[in-house]
């Protein structure tokens, strides 16, 4: 039993690497019409204000980045994760 937990848990793991590398590509800063953009897959989703520091422009893309890998671990048939890798 302890061999198949630990063989789930290696391939959760490396599952959850693989999504974050993914996240990571698709999930992205982009420029469009002469304003900065969080966007997904290229495409201009969620706006950045002017006021917005770079530490806020980063919690943002990671607190995005933290939920679509935690859909993608659930369509996995995996839970969320705790921590951002």
């Amino acid at each position: 039993m302890e061999f198949i937990r630990s063989i789930r848990k290696r391939h959760q793991t490396q599952r959850q690497a693989d999504i974050q590398k993914q996240a990571e590509e698709i999930i992205t800063v982009e420029d469009f019409d002469d304003s900065l953009f969080i966007a997904y897959n290229g495409t201009p989703f969620v706006p950045i204000e002017n006021e917005w520091t770079t530490k806020e422009i980063i919690q943002q893309l990671s607190m995005l980045r933290k939920n679509y890998v935690n859909a993608k671990m659930k369509q996995n048939g995996f839970g969320q994760i705790t921590a951002v890798v």
